[in-house]
Order: C-alpha cells, then sequence, then structure tokens
C-alpha cells in the first residue's frame, strides 16, 4: 500500500463462523455480545467519521446464524442495506483473503473492523499479518463459554502454513543473525 493514501469507509466485520444455536433456536451469549459491540463501534463510526456513508457490516457465518445476526442489527436501527452476510469463508484467513482481494481494488482502503472473541486475537494477527499497511482493528467481545469450547473453535480454523510460522521464522533468522555475528565462521 502506497504511504500517500488515506483511509476511506469502514468496515465491520462480525465473525460468527462454527456457532451453533442454543436449543431454544436463539443466539448464544457470545454472540449476543459480539452483536452489542457491533452496534456500539457502528454507533461510533456513524457519530464522528466524515466518511460514515461509505460504511457497512460483513456478517460471516452460515446462513440461518447470519439471518438471526441480521434481524438482531435490523432492530437495532441499522438500515439493512448495509448488511452483507458471508457464509463462504471457512477460517479467518480465507475471510482476510476475500476482503483484502476487494480492498486492494480500491483507491483508498477503509477501515476495517473485526470483532470476534478475544480469545482469537492471536489467530487474527496471525491471519492480518501480511497487511500491515492497512489499518485493521480488532475489536473483541468477551465469551463466557467454557475453555473446551473456544478451543475447539480455535482449532476448527485452518490458518495456512504460510502465516503461522511468520513469527518463527522471523524470531529464529534474528537468532542466527545474532549467532554469526558472535560467532563468526573463520575460512580457512
Amino acid at each position: 500500500m502506497s504511504e500517500n493514501r488515506f483511509v476511506s469507509g469502514n468496515i465491520i466485520i462480525i465473525y460468527c463462523n462454527f456457532v451453533k444455536l442454543e436449543s431454544n433456536e436463539q443466539l448464544p451469549e457470545h454472540v449476543v455480545d459480539r452483536i452489542s459491540v457491533c452496534n456500539k463501534i457502528f454507533e461510533r463510526v456513524m457519530k464522528s467519521k466524515p466518511d460514515k456513508s461509505d460504511t457497512f457490516i460483513r456478517v460471516v457465518a452460515d446462513t440461518k446464524i447470519g439471518s438471526l445476526v441480521k434481524n438482531i442489527l435490523v432492530s437495532k436501527g441499522i438500515e439493512e442495506s448495509k448488511l452483507v452476510i458471508d457464509s463462504s469463508c471457512d477460517s479467518i484467513a480465507h475471510l482476510f483473503s476475500k476482503v483484502m482481494d476487494d480492498v486492494k481494488k480500491r483507491p483508498n482502503p477503509p477501515v476495517i473492523y473485526f470483532i470476534s472473541s478475544y480469545q482469537q486475537k492471536d489467530i487474527f494477527e496471525v491471519a492480518t499479518a501480511n497487511y500491515k499497511g492497512y489499518k485493521i482493528q480488532f475489536e473483541g467481545a468477551f465469551d463466557k463459554r467454557p475453555a473446551e469450547s473456544i478451543q475447539e473453535d480455535a482449532k476448527r480454523e485452518k490458518t495456512d502454513k504460510r502465516f503461522t510460522n511468520i513469527k518463527e521464522k522471523s524470531k529464529n533468522r534474528m537468532v542466527d543473525m545474532l549467532l554469526n555475528y558472535i560467532f563468526p565462521e573463520s575460512k580457512k
């Protein structure tokens, strides 16, 4: 991304992949918390940003969950035209790959707000490591589910191997450089 470009527009992403409805066909509490965070961000953008007209919300979930989330957001006063349901993403990395393909076509990229549980911050950082020149914010919602359920969600996230080892590779390179500096190989 060129340093001379400024941001234009806002994309708010609610990540609700791998969500199962409760027995009474209601959304689980952790998803309701994400919707609440989304609503607060949307209100903040509408009150403070000059580019508020170029704002939309992308709900990443299967069709049934996405429709329930969309209905709640509409009931909170968000225009239906600003809501998009995306049921084609199978992971956070896949989602950002698709979003960034669209964003790169724009002359001025938008600010991207990603809403998920706090426990998915590490996965988010790995998935967005290649997009450092863009303004992408993680907005965590509290997730009160048992640790086992949260770990199951994390295991379902199929982060590509090229993403998962970025930090490890850079750390190894730095250690190698330091060791080569301290113990230079002598040529005989």
